[in-house]
């Protein structure tokens, strides 16, 4: 949401995931293994279960490299990315699968890129993000204003640690929105490499606030269908779980209203909508240290991805990623449609961040049932998802 100046870098692909300085992503786990002919039975049959069904949707447009807690950027002229819609079987009252193969079921996965999947780009690499600034004001810098959080219900800061081996620590920097007492949703590229620790910030604009309350999450389970750059961050959706005691730190942080909405999801009924974070306020520059909103003008609406556009040269920016956009209603209540999953260059300039360009974020609405699943299974059968 701020107005990074992302300066092409020559050798680099095209495709920054705003979310991390350095980036964290996800558990190195294997993939589930495929189900038996059995299994497949079983779930055929328990597809006629009173289940929510899981949804996917078709890839949206542009996107490109980037991962592990940034928000990737895409080249205008990269191919197309392709569909991945795989749908999800309901479990059926037959022999219990082992916990891999529960929530393969429901066409999800403890997070892990594919062993040979290429890796994503990180902040550290391509901007040199490594500390938090104060806001500047100045809009040569930043086209952001402060937000405030009870504007943007549910948002805190997402932070995938890591201790290498030179006993440093590495870590990503994301979003997520809370949708259940437990449950957070954000981007896959944000968890999908190795990581010691998922923590999380709330109940503070400020991250630096006596305020801000941190607790650390207990896992995070992403959509089967997510494969990173190999397919433009389709399906680039996952939920973070917290046990009770973790999401007891987060007792002022209300669950957000996502998907559905009053009027269909279109441009022509909500014509702009509301993005916070705290991303880069320049690109080459540091994360914020206060959380910044700005509008967006909604272009397009897809079953899986919804474009938005920046205002002003205001929009998302690397560290972005994974956070809510909300729509108002006519009442002024508003409902989170979607997270921040890439974003664009400028067509005429080939910055990233800066003047007008584009943003992608994953249609909450496409995946409701998946998300209602995912979390029905989990905490009927807590194995399944630690």
């Amino acid at each position: 949401m701020k107005r990074a100046h992302l300066l092409a870098v020559t050798g680099l692909a095209v495709l920054l995931s705003a979310c991390d300085q350095v980036r964290l992503p996800g558990a190195d786990l294997a993939a589930p293994e495929k189900p038996t002919e059995a299994e497949e039975a079983a779930a055929a049959v328990a597809a006629d279960a009173d289940i929510p069904a899981a949804a996917d949707g078709a890839a949206p447009e542009a996107a490109a490299p980037g991962g592990g807690q940034e928000t990737p950027t895409v080249d205008r002229d990269a191919a197309e990315p392709g569909t991945v819609s795989d749908p999800a079987a309901e479990t059926a009252s037959a022999p219990a699968p082992a916990p891999a193969m529960r929530l393969a079921l429901y066409n999800a996965n403890r997070c892990a890129l594919p062993a040979d999947a290429a890796p994503t780009l990180t902040v550290a690499a391509v901007a040199g993000a490594t500390e938090l600034e104060e806001p500047n004001v100045n809009p040569e810098a930043v086209n952001a204003l402060a937000a405030t959080l009870s504007a943007f219900p549910g948002i805190v800061k997402l932070e995938p640690r890591r201790t290498e081996d030179t006993g440093l620590v590495s870590s990503g920097h994301c979003s997520a929105v809370r949708v259940r007492a437990n449950w957070f949703v954000t981007a896959a590229h944000c968890v999908d490499q190795s990581y010691d620790e998922i923590r999380l910030i709330g109940d503070a604009a400020n991250l630096r606030s006596p305020a801000a309350r941190i607790t650390t999450a207990d896992s995070a389970i992403c959509h089967g269908g997510y494969q990173g750059t190999d397919t433009s961050y389709a399906n680039d959706i996952a939920l973070i779980r917290l046990n009770a005691e973790q999401a007891a730190a987060f007792v002022n942080v209300p669950v957000a209203r996502i998907g559905a909405t009053l009027q269909p999801l279109a441009p022509a009924n909500y014509a702009a909508g509301e993005m916070a974070g705290w991303g880069l306020t320049r690109f080459g520059g540091q994360l914020s240290n206060d959380l910044l909103e700005t509008p967006l003008a909604i272009t397009a609406v897809g079953p899986a991805a919804i474009t938005v556009a920046s205002q002003g040269g205001a929009g998302p920016c690397i560290g972005d990623s994974g956070g809510p956009l909300y729509v108002s209603e006519a009442d002024g209540t508003k409902t989170v449609v979607g997270i921040l999953s890439v974003v664009e260059q400028n067509r005429a300039t080939g910055q990233f961040c800066a003047g007008e360009y584009n943003g992608r974020y994953t249609n909450l609405q496409g995946y409701t049932g998946w998300i209602d699943s995912v979390i029905a299974v989990c905490e009927a059968d807590p194995e399944a998802c630690t």
